[in-house]
């Protein structure tokens, strides 16, 4: 096995873990790093604001999304708040490279494996039965099993993803993504738990035919997960 010592230290920056060390040193100017993909007239984010950082860039993050050829996460130091950064995404399609708008600015927090550590998501209980074209109260439970306070950090929203399985496993439909910042999740105490709706206005749910399925879901801003399916009957 190798040394866990040797591993970059990662860190949160949006929605992406990049590495620590990508965040220290002072970086370079907006023009000199962007100036192999982007046209000298066109090289400002659109909307960008009259603060938009002229210096410390630097690349954190590279992928390959289904929807681009290519994309890469820039950030800068914020110049009017302390400890934020300031992230742009260009992607490179068949149009060449564009800068992806809107911009964001966010805080380097623990990544979610360590901000999940010594919690617990349960079904609030384990069989659920609703009829037809109905819409039942899915819950799911999170539960603080550690021996110290959990405090959310500004990522840790309440959106639940709960999805509906066939009986061998199948995912049907997407389940529920939430279209705006769900409330952030609350301080929880050692033992401490609070109850979170894990289906919302699911039209999956509402168009299922009767026969017994199975249900997953999972805490997006932290990765969780139910350990154990719950039981769903339509009748």
């Amino acid at each position: 096995m190798g040394n866990d010592d040797r591993a970059p230290r990662l860190v949160q920056l949006g929605n992406w873990d990049v590495e620590l060390s990508l965040l220290e040193g002072p970086g370079a100017a907006w023009d000199e790093i962007v100036s192999a993909w982007l046209p000298a007239e066109n090289r400002l984010p659109p909307r960008a604001p009259k603060d938009f950082p002229s210096n410390g860039w630097r690349i954190v993050h590279t992928f390959h999304p289904e929807w681009a050829q290519e994309a890469m996460i820039l950030s800068a130091p914020s110049q009017v708040e302390s400890n934020r950064w300031v992230l742009v995404q260009l992607f490179r399609d068949g149009n060449g490279w564009q800068v992806a708008s809107p911009l964001s600015s966010c805080g380097p927090s623990p990544t979610k494996e360590e901000r999940r550590a010594g919690l617990r998501l349960d079904w609030a209980k384990t069989t659920y039965s609703m009829a037809m074209g109905s819409m039942p109260e899915v819950d799911v439970v999170l539960v603080n099993e550690s021996l110290r306070e959990w405090t959310p950090s500004e990522e840790d929203t309440s959106h639940v993803q709960g999805m509906v399985l066939s009986q061998d496993g199948e995912q049907i439909g997407n389940g529920w993504y939430a279209t705006g910042r769900t409330p952030r999740l609350p301080k929880l105490q050692p033992g401490q738990e609070t109850t979170l709706p894990a289906f919302r206005n699911n039209p999956e749910l509402k168009n299922l035919p009767a026969g017994d399925y199975q249900m997953v879901a999972f805490l997006a801003a932290l990765n969780l997960r139910t350990v154990i399916p719950a039981k769903l009957t339509i009748e």
